[in-house]
């Protein structure tokens, strides 16, 4: 499994029943995931295994979203919207390498034209 993680180079895509499921395409609400290995966010390391992650929308127009899981700290990403390609065609998450660790990178949402980088994942 990590040789395939590896012909990605530095990133690495998860979508559609493998890894990602959007409860409502073209707003992001709730979005249920499940990782492939661990994610470092800031000095938290979430394990590999199964997380939600819900936005929120401040009253500056930032967007924040929580990644919980049911035995792990939440962790807190800010992210901005950033354009996507027309008509994506699963919902999913993209992860980059650094060394051995691995962040969250963008999200892409099944549907919508719009997608969100995470700007503090590191």
């Amino acid at each position: 499994m990590k040789n395939a993680f590896m012909r990605f180079g530095l990133t690495c895509v998860f979508g559609g029943l493998l890894g990602v499921s959007a409860l409502f395409a073209g707003q992001v609400n709730r979005v249920t995931l499940t990782l492939p290995h661990a994610v470092q966010v800031g000095s938290t390391t979430l394990p590999s295994g199964e997380y939600t992650m819900s936005t929120i929308l401040m009253s500056d127009g930032d967007e924040y979203f929580i990644v919980r899981g049911d035995h792990t700290p939440t962790v807190t990403l800010q992210a901005q919207k950033i354009d996507a390609e027309t008509g994506v065609n699963q919902t999913e998450v993209v992860f980059s390498k650094d060394g051995s660790a691995w962040h969250f990178e963008k999200l892409f949402l099944k549907g919508d034209s719009t997608g969100y980088q995470f700007v503090n994942s590191r």
